[in-house]
């Protein structure tokens, strides 16, 4: 039993200083962004005037001072790029959960090891990331087209301000919710990337051996 916890002691610290590192390089992630409108007050402590953001248990989360002497222009364009971001790390983080389980297509799109997700970066034709790519560069389009409108909020795609604004302490709520999903989906991506290219593994490292 010793050498199995002083192997889990051994991982656990690894994964502590990877993620150390993750956090010094993605601070800005957690820059304090924007909403266009009014601000509740009640629901939020702001530090600059017009953003939603400022939650438990961080609260005002700017260790580098990013935010210090910007306009609310140039933080809506941080809350745009944060947004994005996260989002984007929330689909990852499920897709890399639901990937070595469900992967129905894999056979089709010549992928010999599709329970390893970075594996199958490898593995994938040329086609597909040429799919990929004008996929994504068809969102960026949209997305680029949804910013003409003259009432756009950052990160709005779907036009939800016009219906209500930061009067209401439910879509703050919600605003908070998604933001703070997004920070943490963005670190774990981050620790299943890690773990992956240190320990060649992407199952679970840090339960699974209590366990056995």
């Amino acid at each position: 039993a010793a050498p199995q916890v002083t192997a889990l002691v051994i991982t656990m610290a690894r994964f502590t200083a990877a993620l150390t590192l993750c956090l010094a390089s993605s601070a800005t992630a957690f820059v304090t962004p924007s909403a266009r409108r009014t601000p509740v007050r009640q629901a939020t402590t702001m530090k600059v005037e017009g953003l939603v953001g400022d939650t438990a248990p961080f609260g005002y989360w700017d260790p580098l001072g990013f935010s210090q002497g910007k306009s609310l222009e140039q933080m809506t364009s941080y809350r745009e790029a944060e947004l994005k971001h996260g989002r984007i790390a929330m689909a990852a983080t499920l897709g890399w959960i639901a990937q070595p389980g469900f992967h129905p297509l894999a056979k089709d799109c010549h992928i010999k090891t599709p329970t390893d997700p970075i594996k199958t970066l490898y593995e994938l034709p040329p086609a597909g990331f040429l799919q990929i790519f004008i996929f994504i560069g068809f969102l960026e389009f949209l997305g680029l087209k949804i910013k003409e409108n003259p009432t756009y909020a950052a990160g709005d795609l779907l036009g939800a301000s016009e219906l209500v604004d930061n009067t209401d302490a439910g879509w703050v709520d919600y605003q908070q919710k998604e933001l703070n999903n997004g920070r943490l989906a963005m670190f774990a991506i981050m620790g299943f990337w890690i773990q992956d290219l240190i320990f060649g593994k992407t199952g679970d490292l840090l339960f699974a051996p209590m366990v056995q």
